[in-house]
């Protein structure tokens, strides 16, 4: 019984020194890209829209990690470089043959000194009388890019796209008015 108590004891003293010893990352803030990073992680988007425009698969993929992950906007999962440049291959052969692109803005967040996300609102046109696509013409999304730097050069490791519902464009703080739920943490 003494031994438990022992061990226990030795444990609840342990645990708290060695968190003590941690360095808290929780509370750290990442490192500010430098000047030259930010115009490089900025001109990718660019890049992006550019390619786009240009409907330049070679040049829109050369953009990309070897290993890149690509969740369009009607939730296909598209890994690898060679399977996402097939996926916008098709649909530029298609749907969107005609469009073009344009970066209305874009938000930096660095994670780490060679880690960053930006989040893109990007406007897709689109002729409404074009025969390939059945849409209204206009489509407005928020792309989420996942860029890191490889080998001192910044690619994108993972792209997300999201269609702005125009309803819920301008109430981006989530109310219980607006939503009927809370947001977590709920204080009331």
């Amino acid at each position: 019984m003494h031994r438990i108590l022992f061990a226990v004891l030795a444990l609840a003293l342990a645990v708290p020194a060695a968190l003590a010893q941690q360095p808290m990352t929780a509370t750290t803030l990442p490192p500010a890209l430098s000047a030259d990073d930010e115009t490089a992680v900025r001109g990718l988007v660019n890049g992006f829209a550019d390619a786009w425009n240009h409907h330049d698969m070679k040049a829109m993929h050369d953009l990309d990690t070897d290993d890149v992950e690509w969740v369009n906007v009607v939730g296909q999962h598209w890994r690898g470089k060679e399977t996402v440049r097939r996926g916008h291959t098709a649909i530029h052969k298609g749907m969107d043959a005609h469009s073009t692109m344009s970066v209305e803005s874009t938000s930096l967040h660095p994670i780490a000194s060679d880690v960053t996300v930006v989040v893109a609102t990007l406007h897709f046109l689109r002729a409404s009388s074009d025969p390939l696509y059945a849409g209204n013409g206009n489509t407005k999304t928020r792309g989420s890019f996942t860029m890191v730097k490889r080998d001192g050069v910044w690619k994108i490791a993972q792209f997300q796209n999201t269609v702005v519902d125009p309803k819920a464009e301008h109430d981006d703080v989530p109310s219980f008015e607006a939503t009927g739920f809370f947001p977590y943490p709920h204080k009331p």
